[in-house]
């Protein structure tokens, strides 16, 4: 009934309005009239026509002879000039792209009104109007760059200092891509469709991606941008949906893939089978009119359908391990409780451990390595998608002061998933709604008035098929109190308790957890735009509702974890049902969190002189702190020795009132096509929504214990405890905290609002049809999340008394404490070179040189940092520190002038595209794999090894291999002692990455109708088929230290797509 309401709505305002176009206030035209002598020419009349709409809007030049032409839609422009004493001044065919403030200045010639002069004016591509940074991605790239998924975002890395996360991967998960700049992190981003927002609450991916065959272009500001855009700190992405003309246009297409003609995955040679993908994506766009010069739609399908399975090898039980014999395991097994060698390696069994690995893991279908005991199953992942997605814009003019306009996207899918694990798989479905309306009054040329409104609406559900609501309890499989408050899991909250085994096949659904993501935003915006003279003043307000009903799924149904640490192999561990760690059922609690978020804003685009712009603005966000409307939220007090769960009032936290925003920038034109631009900005971010997901692990709603288990006496700690915990008795009251894991806020309440100050200077020369930038970009983060995952972990012990009464805070286990004392630093040197349209050709080239350092290593999901270690000392190549980043679009459409018909026709009708980039890799975050502080902490570093520092780790490229990336001889278990190998240290890096993308087309004329064609499309990605290879094992003492093993996720072998396009 729910969505049934929506589509009604819906329909009720296209019937009513039939609706309009996504224009902005920084899309325009504007400049100045003067005579032949240069003096300024008052009172001319200056109308810019859409000849393919037939609309136009009027200014009069003021006593300047300035004029502006605000609201435009991106599209091609004539532009008309009238005046007393003046000859009627004509130009055609002006290119406007989304964002664009056009400068076009007009001459005049004396003569009578009656007489047009054309003027063929040069294409305005640089930016003379203000200093902000960024680059559109228009309908030529859009449309016809080979992109492996068709998601729109992936040519954002066309802009410089641009990463995309997640790229060209059409999964049958729900994590979507998302766009950062500048070294900031992807969470701060915005991404707009026709100026509504479009991304997720609680970690803003891109929840649906418009058919690029529907998109006009999009553009991506990442630097001091206007001070009417906010809600987020980082990159903002326009999408701007097509609009219908007076003609009907349509394209029907389809793209089909089959790994049958792909290349072979790297590390699966033959006669290993090879990954399976079977996907088509189909679907066609329609625009034109309704009403002639009145009424336009466009409407848009797309589906996918695709079949996946991946092939994963990995290490499962022999039938001898399953009895207890270890035999042909390499090196001997320790007894744990009595620190003496099992004779043989021959391990009691547990009966319960037994039983498990029977009933729920695979057995052994491969040969294997180490005596068969190693590698030796290969198992296949299922995930099946079906995707439909429809889109709908309508624009209306309802008179020549009233426009309107409506768009509506839903998007729907279903992705099944089968793990590599047969005996665990999931169902997930994925709903996302998206609409908008803008409606604009002219008051009169010099006022305008611009409303818009709308909502993103998303709903995800992945749930475990088997054990989710079916009576099923871990307690069936022999693991006793796993429990919540001392009670069963709900029904509905009941799932197969994750059971990890270094190196081995998980057991377990915990990893899909019964999870709901139900996120809305509400969104009302109004702008209203006064010219006066020289001045373009712009008064707005941008308010949201957000609305986030979600689960939190961290380990829902409880895990443990075997690591080798008990008796020297994570197998015999298992056998002998001794964990080294266990986390009792967090359960799946439901947070009902409802936020305000205001922004006021005001700018002034001041030309004091036809040469100097300057761009004066100020913003103000009011982030109101959340509400949880079910009231159940606790932190802790530490107010008393020993700190108590108190609950937390609503809201959550202190209200910020400090959110001022100055946006300042210039652009100054020089002789010879050159403009000097530079800028300075502030703008926050605080719109956290897992800081509220998280306190609702907290007692009562949630009671979950992390248990470390005591690993027996050894020579260096004889007296150290034998292990209370095993897999029948998880939670043995000796080792188990009194109190349970918690995340609590600072004990002031206070949450200050992450900022960035951004300060640029950029240099751009226009020659021909092609446009240079030069830029440095600097930006400084402050109050940056530092939550410190593990903030109970006491110091560091030879392991003589256990990790819990080690603690701080003895009584709790694991604390997430969340604070904010987080910094960071990027300065990059950036260019773009930019050939536009002509002559069949179209080039992009991005270029990026920078460094980020910060001193804090993620989200709100966890700092890897030491817990004693103050963040000051922290401060260290930043996590996504990408060095050099180099980025290439070409399209080029063969167009040649011959007088032989059949040579012309064989000739033409080609389209050759590229797309290249080049990044050098981030850095590498050193761990080490057991708990050697015997403190719990999980972020643990390990020693440099004698003559070893930060300037050893590297090997020289002739020795480097997969199985040696690094010089894991510089390593050395710290034991009872912080480490000292630094955070994320500069020279160990992940490998760099430098796909090649090729495609070639051919349009045939239908000899029907001229302006029917059929494209024959082929594309190859990662065309020279250079393994992308992914990052090397990082946790010293683990067995995959230094050893890459996979290709980088996103990053395909040579994959091949064929497609047909239609077009009319």
């Amino acid at each position: 009934m729910r969505i049934l309401r929506i589509h009604c709505l819906l329909f009720v305002l296209i019937g009513l309005c039939l609706s309009a176009r996504a224009q902005t206030v920084d899309t325009s035209i504007s400049g100045t009239v003067v005579d032949g002598a240069g003096a300024a020419i008052a009172g001319a009349i200056v109308t810019i026509t859409n000849p393919s709409n037939g609309q136009s809007k009027t200014f009069t030049s003021g006593g300047s002879g300035e004029y502006s032409v605000t609201y435009l839609i991106p599209g091609v422009y004539n532009i008309s000039v009238s005046a007393a004493g003046f000859t009627t001044y004509q130009t055609k065919g002006i290119t406007l792209e989304i964002n664009q403030q056009a400068k076009i200045d007009v001459t005049m010639r004396a003569g009578g009104a009656n007489e047009v002069v054309e003027v063929k004016t040069t294409q305005p591509l640089l930016n003379v109007d203000n200093g902000t940074l960024g680059a559109v991605v228009g309908t030529t790239e859009a449309a016809n760059l080979p992109l492996n998924g068709r998601k729109f975002n992936d040519l954002a890395v066309l802009t410089p200092g641009v990463t995309v996360s997640n790229p060209d991967n059409h999964s049958s998960s729900t994590a979507g891509s998302t766009v950062s700049s500048n070294g900031n992190q992807s969470t701060w981003g915005q991404v707009f469709l026709d100026g509504i927002t479009m991304v997720n609450n609680r970690s803003p991916y891109v929840n649906a991606y418009p058919s690029v065959d529907a998109v006009q272009e999009f553009s991506v500001l990442t630097s001091n941008y206007g001070a009417q855009y906010g809600g987020g700190a980082g990159a903002i992405v326009n999408v701007q949906l097509k609009s219908g003309t007076n003609r009907f246009h349509g394209t029907v297409f389809d793209f089909i893939r089959n790994s049958a003609v792909d290349a072979r995955d790297y590390f699966r040679p033959a006669p290993l089978s090879k990954t399976v993908l079977k996907q088509n994506q189909f679907g066609g766009v329609v625009t034109g009119p309704i009403f002639k010069d009145k009424t336009f739609f466009m409407v848009s399908y797309e589906g996918i359908r695709s079949i996946q399975q991946s092939v994963q090898v990995s290490t499962v039980f022999t039938d001898a391990e399953l009895n207890g014999d270890f035999s042909a395991v390499s090196g001997t097994l320790r007894n744990p409780y009595t620190n003496t060698v099992y004779a043989g390696n021959q391990v009691p069994v547990n009966s319960v451990a037994q039983a498990i690995a029977r009933t729920y893991m695979p057995r052994p279908n491969i040969p294997g390595t180490s005596n068969g005991t190693v590698n030796n199953y290969s198992g296949v992942q299922t995930g099946n998608q079906t995707n439909n997605q429809y889109l709908t814009r309508i624009d209306h003019a309802i008179s020549d002061k009233d426009q309107f306009a409506i768009h509506y996207l839903y998007q729907g899918r279903d992705f099944p998933l089968t793990s590599y694990n047969p005996n665990f798989s999931y169902t997930g479905t994925y709903k996302i709604h998206n609409a908008g309306m803008q409606y604009v009054h002219i008051f009169s040329p010099t006022l305008i008035n611009e409303f818009r409104g709308g909502a993103d609406l998303e709903h995800v559900q992945q749930l475990p098929k088997g054990y989710y609501n079916s009576g099923f309890t871990a307690a069936q499989l022999g693991i006793n109190q796993f429990t919540l408050n001392g009670a069963p899991l709900p029904p509905t909250q009941e799932g197969f308790p994750t059971i990890s085994i270094s190196n081995f096949v998980t057991v377990g659904s915990g990893t899909a957890a019964s999870n709901l993501d139900d996120s809305r935003t509400y969104q009302v915006t109004d702008n209203l735009t006064l010219t006066r003279g020289k001045h373009t003043i712009l008064v707005g307000a941008d308010i949201r509702h957000i609305q986030d009903n979600a689960t939190t799924n961290n380990t829902p149904f409880g895990s443990l974890s075997f690591t080798g640490s008990m008796t020297g192999n994570a197998g015999a561990d298992y056998i002998l049902g001794v964990p080294a760690s266990v986390i009792t059922p967090e359960g799946v609690p439901l947070t009902v969190a409802r936020e305000w978020r205001y922004g006021f804003y005001v700018q002034d685009d001041w030309k004091p002189t036809p040469k100097l712009t300057l761009n004066i603005g100020l913003r103000y966000d009011l982030w109101m702190p959340p509400h949880n409307n079910l009231n159940t939220s606790r932190t802790l007090d530490f107010s008393t020795p020993t700190p108590t769960l108190v609950p937390l009032p609503n809201p959550l936290w202190k209200i910020t009132y400090k959110d001022f925003s100055p946006r300042l920038g210039f652009a100054y034109s020089l002789p010879w096509k050159t403009v000097l631009r530079g800028a300075y900005g502030i703008t926050f971010y605080g719109g956290k929504f897992d800081n509220i997901n998280i306190l609702q692990l907290n007692p009562p709603v949630d009671s979950s214990f992390s248990i470390s288990n005591t690993t027996g006496p050894t020579a260096a700690a004889p007296t150290t405890p034998v292990p209370q915990a095993t897999i029948q008795n998880p939670v043995p009251a000796s080792i188990t905290p009194a109190s349970a894991n918690v995340a609590t806020l600072p004990a002031d309440g206070r949450r200050p609002d992450l900022y960035l100050q951004t300060y640029t200077a950029t240099l751009s020369r226009q020659f021909w049809n092609n446009v240079l930038d030069v830029s440095y970009v600097g930006v400084k983060g402050t109050h940056q999340d530092t939550s410190i995952p593990y903030f109970n972990s006491g110091p560091p012990t030879n392991g003589a008394i256990s990790a819990q009464a080690n603690r701080p805070y003895p009584t709790f286990g694991r604390i997430r404490y969340v604070d904010f004392h987080g910094a960071s630093q990027y300065n990059g040197l950036q260019a773009k070179f930019q050939h536009k349209y002509s002559r069949g050709l179209t080039f992009i080239a991005s270029y990026t040189f920078s460094h980020l350092m910060d001193n804090q290593g993620g989200d709100t999901n966890g700092s890897r940092s030491e817990t004693q270690i103050p963040t000051s000392k922290e401060w260290a190549n930043g996590l996504t520190d990408q060095r050099h980043y180099l980025s290439i679009g070409l399209v080029y459409e063969t167009k040649f002038a011959m007088a032989n018909r059949l040579m012309k026709g064989f000739a033409n009708g080609w389209m050759l595209t590229s797309l290249y980039s080049y990044v050098t890799g981030t850095p590498l975050f050193i761990t080490q794999s057991q708990d050697l502080e015997h403190n719990d902490n999980l972020f643990q570093r390990p020693d440099f090894t004698v003559g070893n520092n930060v300037n050893t780790l590297a090997l020289p490229a002739g020795q480097r291999t997969l199985a040696h990336w690094f010089n894991t001889a510089a390593f050395t278990a710290a034991n009872g002692h912080y480490g000292n190998v630094p955070r994320n240290p500069g020279t160990l890096r992940v490998p760099s990455h430098n796909p090649v993308t090729l495609g070639i087309s051919r349009s045939f004329p239908m000899p029907y109708n001229d302006h029917h064609s059929l494209m024959i499309r082929f594309e190859a990605f990662n065309a020279l088929n250079t393994p992308q290879f992914a990052s090397p094992g990082s946790a010293y003492g683990s067995s995959s230290f230094g050893v890459i093993s996979s290709t980088a996720s996103g990053f395909s072998n040579r994959a091949l797509q064929l497609a047909a396009k239609y077009n009319f």
